[in-house]
Formats: structure tokens, C-alpha cells, sequence
């Protein structure tokens, strides 16, 4: 019964920000990270941070790190306003949230469609041009406990060819395994699994600025700087 109330109040305060939304059109940079902390407080994640954030006037950059749970999403709109994330299509259909994430401007991707990534990666260089946004992404396409396995590169050749900076994070959670969202875990049976877990934690931690001159070299650097922060 817990995990059904838990369930209702996060969709519940998902679709009355969609709705403020709407109502205050000038707010929603504000409304979305209202939205994300209200979130994270529901879910009983207490969250810390660490290290120098991305400035915060208009200013067009690349934020890459590990990705581990679909709370990873909320917890970095939580506290970075104007950010835009990339997500795979099939968060499109998430009932309510989905649609929350597309008035965020989130850009989806079809994995297997290499024409709809061409796509994508024109979509994120025409966002950054006319928006001066920072634009979030997971390198590794899928979630993961210990970010072994190389970066896509896509990213790091956007950057190197638009002149834009790279910034890294890191994202942890404790209990670990029982926040990640990994395998052949579901959304709603990870939700349900929140409202049980005590002394939860969620930490990003900020690191370095990084210029692109050679993108298999700096993407491979970047990630193990990125594992390096595992504990």
C-alpha cells in the first residue's frame, strides 16, 4: 500500500507541473526543477553534491557521465536548471512522464535507427546554436552499475566539431544496487521498490571541463575519470 501511495504522488506532482506548465510558460526552466526536487523528496532520497557546477548564465556545453537509474535524470534537473537531456524513444511512452519529459525538450533517440541518430546529433547541434543550452549525455546508451564498457563517441565528435566544452559528472546512489535501474528491472516495480528502501542517498558529483582535439582519446579519458569516482 506504501508503494501504491508513493506511486500516485510522484505521477500526481508529475502532471500538475505539466499543467503549471502550461499556465506559466516563462517558468518552465523553474518548474521543471521544482518538479525534480519535489520528485526526490518523494522518493526519500536525501542529496548531496560535490564539486564546481556548470556556470549558470547562458552558456553552450556538453554534461557526460555514468548512468545508473532513471533517477539519474531527476536528480541532475534537480539542481541544474536549462539542462536537456537525450533519452531513448521508449520514454516517450512512459504514461505522464514521458510526456513531462518531452515539455522538458528532451530529444529521443531511436538506438537501432542510424538515420534518426544523424538526426539526433543535428538536433543537438541546432539546440546548443540557438539556445545557448547544456545538453546531457549518458555515453554509454544504457544504464549500468560499473560504466565498464567504452563511451559511444557520437558526443565527443559533436563537440569537437561545434568547439564546445565537455563537462563530466558522476552519479551514485545508496543502497546502490536497489536505486539503479539496470537488466531487466521495470519502472513501476522500481518505484515500488523505493517506498521500502531506508537512508537513501543520491550524490553527483561535478568534475572537470574538457576541450575535444582528439574524441577517441578524450572520450576514453573522460570515462575513466568518471569510474575513478566508484567506490
Amino acid at each position: 500500500m506504501k508503494s501504491f501511495f508513493l506511486i500516485v504522488i510522484v505521477f500526481s506532482k508529475t502532471f500538475f507541473y505539466i499543467l503549471w506548465s502550461f499556465l506559466q510558460p516563462s517558468r518552465l526552466q523553474e518548474l521543471v526543477q521544482k518538479w525534480a526536487q519535489s520528485a526526490m523528496r518523494s522518493f526519500g532520497y536525501k542529496v548531496q553534491i560535490h564539486g564546481e557546477p556548470p556556470p549558470l548564465e547562458n552558456r553552450a556545453m556538453i554534461l557526460v557521465g555514468n548512468h545508473m537509474s532513471y533517477l539519474d535524470i531527476v536528480l541532475l534537473m534537480s539542481v541544474t536548471r536549462g539542462i536537456v537531456f537525450i533519452a531513448k524513444n521508449e520514454v516517450r511512452n512512459w504514461p505522464i512522464i514521458g510526456y513531462g519529459a518531452a515539455r522538458a525538450k528532451t530529444i529521443f533517440v531511436e538506438r537501432d535507427n542510424k538515420e534518426n541518430r544523424a538526426q539526433v546529433r543535428l538536433q543537438i547541434a541546432q539546440q546548443l546554436k540557438q539556445y545557448q543550452s547544456k545538453v546531457v549525455v549518458f555515453p554509454s546508451g544504457t544504464t549500468t552499475l560499473d560504466e565498464d564498457r567504452p563511451w559511444k563517441r557520437g558526443i565527443f565528435e559533436v563537440a569537437a566539431e561545434a568547439g564546445l566544452p565537455v563537462k563530466a559528472f558522476h552519479l551514485d546512489y545508496s543502497p546502490r544496487r536497489e536505486s539503479a535501474y539496470i537488466d531487466d528491472d521495470s519502472l513501476i516495480g522500481q518505484m515500488k521498490l523505493q517506498s521500502d528502501l531506508k537512508n537513501k542517498q543520491a550524490v553527483l558529483t561535478w568534475l572537470d571541463e574538457y576541450n575535444v582535439d582528439d574524441v577517441a582519446v578524450n572520450a576514453e579519458n573522460i570515462r575513466q575519470k568518471v569510474v575513478a569516482q566508484f567506490k
